[in-house]
């Protein structure tokens, strides 16, 4: 089974070879039942994308850290806990207090 899309870095088709091993198959035969029109070669292509964004969907944008330092900045400016600052100036002494 041969597998072609376009390639971004390159702008030509590139193809990927799959074995169809007894468990490939079963997983196709699973999938065709889901997207009946679709041929194997572009059921893979939409499992594989369904993956992906399952996958980047559990990585943290930032650290934990980081996390617990937004929340609590949400959190002071949503009690009102904030300094406003309008003004170049305003911001110099600011900066300059801390």
């Amino acid at each position: 089974m041969t597998l072609g899309s376009k390639c971004p870095n390159i702008g030509s088709m590139a193809q990927i070879r799959l074995n169809k091993t007894p468990e490939l198959a079963e997983v196709l035969a699973f999938l065709r039942s889901k997207y009946r029109v679709l041929s194997e070669a572009e059921i893979i292509k939409v499992a594989l994308a369904e993956k992906y964004k399952k996958e980047i969907e559990d990585i943290p944008l930032v650290d934990e850290e980081t996390e617990k330092v937004i929340a609590k900045g949400l959190e002071d400016y949503k009690n009102g806990r904030y300094t406003a600052i309008k003004t170049d100036e305003e911001l110099d002494r600011y900066l300059a207090s801390l």
